[in-house]
């Protein structure tokens, strides 16, 4: 082995590599949550500035996960990056997270009649399955796990890439909120298991518009049920 691929293939600087990109990683999230967490809490408004040194010293993290977590939290619509500026909050109030959940709707609900002649057998049946078993059991923080599941499910079954693709991006937001609050954002309880299961029997009789009305009860009580937490975090 030559000089030159020796060097190329030094472990120490892979392990180094590794650990570095371990870091970032943790920083960025810690940026990302701490960030949506203190603007649901009403820590930040509309208008408010957020610089990266500010930021890498208030979550005593470097600048690098946190010029990642800026790019990050503008692609969710949380902050707008502006030259010489740093980042920008976006108003985000009761009216901001209703628009939210309007257009999950708009496309969620689509996605549900559409997944309705398309969703394989067998992924109907685990998933009524798993979400029995947690209302037998009721297995802690496994609600959120299979909100995302039965969501995701659908997005995928829908066939269509970019309706998938936008569902998962407002997906993500919501699930980056519930993980920097914790359960305070979570509109999932005894009500939303009961919707659940009600979409998945939709599912499975393939019936496109029941399915559809289902989704859209469902989601129109998730987005009662987030303004009002959102109402009582920044009491």
């Amino acid at each position: 082995m030559t000089l030159q691929a020796r060097i190329a293939y030094n472990p120490e600087v892979s392990v180094k590599k590794s650990i570095n990109s371990s870091s970032t990683a943790a920083g960025k999230a810690r940026v990302v949550h701490g960030v949506v967490h203190g603007l649901l809490k009403g820590r930040w408004h509309g208008g408010d500035r957020l610089t990266e040194i500010e930021a890498a010293g208030l979550f005593k993290v470097s600048r690098t996960p946190v010029r990642e977590a800026l790019v990050e939290l503008a692609s969710m619509g949380i902050v707008e990056l502006r030259r010489n500026c740093g980042a920008v909050f976006c108003p985000f109030g009761e009216k901001e997270l209703r628009d939210l959940y309007a257009v999950r709707s708009l496309l969620e609900v689509k996605a549900a009649q559409l997944a309705a002649t398309r969703m394989a057998e067998g992924t109907i049946d685990q998933l009524r399955e798993d979400f029995e078993r947690l209302r037998r059991e009721k297995i802690p923080d496994r609600d959120w796990c299979l909100d995302r599941a039965l969501h995701s499910a659908v997005a995928e079954a829908c066939g269509n890439p970019r309706l998938t693709g936008e569902i998962a991006r407002y997906r993500d937001l919501v699930q980056t909120m519930r993980e920097a609050v914790g359960s305070v954002l979570a509109d999932i309880h005894s009500t939303s298991l009961i919707e659940h299961l009600r979409l998945l029997r939709c599912l499975k009789q393939r019936d496109p518009a029941a399915a559809a009305a289902a989704m859209r009860q469902h989601l129109a009580q998730a987005a009662k049920s987030a303004v009002k937490a959102l109402r009582n975090l920044r009491q």
